[in-house]
């Protein structure tokens, strides 16, 4: 691999030995993928330092510690904690101050305390063919399909593209990997964010780790949309880039790629995504979550409208997980007071999956998390689904977002299928 006069010189210790072991790193990540050369990045979403994982959080400090700093603008990513309220939550002490201090460590390396996988709505928006490094898969397909922005998932890379501004130039930063690898036809006319969850989970599951060119869906999806459809896809396959002509950058309307796989999605493969992530008992939910990927301030007008002069049920939970910037913009905006109102909880920084609910982590037993015992988690998306099962090994319910909603303010699960029914 090809490496300009800066790289050998960062390789060389020059700017001391965080950005040394930083590049070295990433010369290894480079010459694993046969990648010519690097790219400079022009924004990287990292590694928070996990606190459910001590040593995670000790990796971050002794990073700091060696005089890492972030030479490109940098925002951290989802956390074990809510660090303003993790006794609201229900977390131990310990893991909540734990997790400040790998806060502390990424506010010296000069990262955004942003703690979100939705760091766009947090204000951090790459831009048309720029070159990112993303810890999260959510980040990373919402780059490259909705921005047009360049980007594989990178896991902890990330945190050494930040630190050098570098980055190997392979997988989605090259042109040739960008060009469609399926033709999805959709025949259901998916709406709102739920929906276009299991629209963006059929996907994935059919295509695996392509880059499917979608047709069919006769609306332009919102912004909320597009994002829902982009996590369904890196939940269920590896997606990190998908084509929607008219809506994603540079593909129009008529853009076509003749001679591609040809997949069909109807109503029947949607229902069925919902119809997997049902397997809890309708009337024994615990919790119910909104909000995942972390909520915009839009998803945060809606939830406050459906919520309106309406109370959470009692022995039930809601949850609405957002950014710390959504959160701020949306008490400025009124909306805050009316969602708590309501009996719902506003957490940043973490969400279920990420949470001490967590319980095949294995975390330090210092720490003294013990993940209560949940029956079941009603959810309105596919990828809060997926991990709640996998992660939490917790049974599901999943509905869309009014249902949701519904569902909180009676006890009583609502289905989506009674919405079509």
């Amino acid at each position: 691999m090809q490496l300009s006069e800066r790289d050998q010189t960062l390789l060389d210790g020059a700017a001391g030995e965080a950005a040394q072991q930083a590049m070295s790193a990433l010369v290894q990540l480079g010459e694993a993928y046969d990648a010519p050369d690097m790219v400079d990045i022009g924004y990287a979403h990292v590694h928070a330092g996990m606190a459910l994982y001590k040593g995670d959080v000790e990796l971050i400090e002794a990073t700091a510690q060696q005089g890492a700093r972030m030479v490109v603008p940098a925002s951290t990513n989802i956390a074990n904690a809510d660090m303003g309220d993790w006794q609201g939550i229900g977390a131990p002490e310990t893991l909540g101050r734990l997790q400040k201090r790998a806060e502390a460590a990424h506010r010296r390396m000069g990262s955004a305390t942003s703690f979100t996988c939705t760091p766009y709505w947090a204000g951090h928006w790459p831009t048309w063919n720029m070159h990112i490094a993303s810890i999260e898969s959510g980040v990373t397909v919402f780059a490259n399909s909705v921005l047009g922005a360049r980007s594989n998932r990178d896991g902890y890379f990330a945190v050494y593209a930040g630190m050098t501004g570098r980055y190997p130039r392979f997988g989605l930063h090259l042109d040739r990997n960008r060009q469609p690898t399926h033709r999805v036809t959709v025949s259901a006319q998916p709406r709102g964010t739920a929906e276009f969850t299991a629209l963006g989970y059929a996907v994935g599951t059919a295509v695996g780790s392509g880059v499917p060119l979608i047709q069919g869906i006769r609306r332009r999806p919102s912004l909320d949309e597009l994002d829902a459809l982009g996590v369904g896809m890196a939940t269920s396959g590896g997606v990190a880039m998908f084509i929607l002509p008219g809506a994603t950058p540079p593909f129009g309307e008529d853009a076509d790629a003749p001679g591609l796989p040809e997949i069909e999605i109807a109503e029947a493969e949607i229902a069925g995504v919902f119809d997997t992530f049902c397997t809890g008992g309708e009337a024994g939910f615990d919790l119910v979550h909104l909000g995942c990927p972390h909520a915009s301030f839009e998803e945060m007008k809606y939830y406050a409208e459906l919520l309106a002069g309406r109370r959470v049920a009692p022995g039930v939970e809601l949850w609405i997980t957002t950014s710390r910037a959504v959160r701020q913009t949306a008490r400025e905006a009124g909306l805050l007071a009316p969602l708590l109102a309501s009996g719902a909880r506003v957490v940043t920084d973490t969400c279920p999956i990420s949470c001490h609910f967590a319980c095949t982590c294995s975390p330090d037993p210092a720490l003294g998390v013990t993940p209560p015992t949940l029956r079941t988690i009603l959810v309105d998306s596919a990828k809060q689904a997926h991990y709640v099962r996998d992660m939490i090994q917790c049974p599901t319910l999943f509905t869309t977002s009014e249902l949701a909603v519904e569902s909180a303010v009676t006890g009583r699960f609502v289905p989506r299928s009674r919405r079509n029914g």
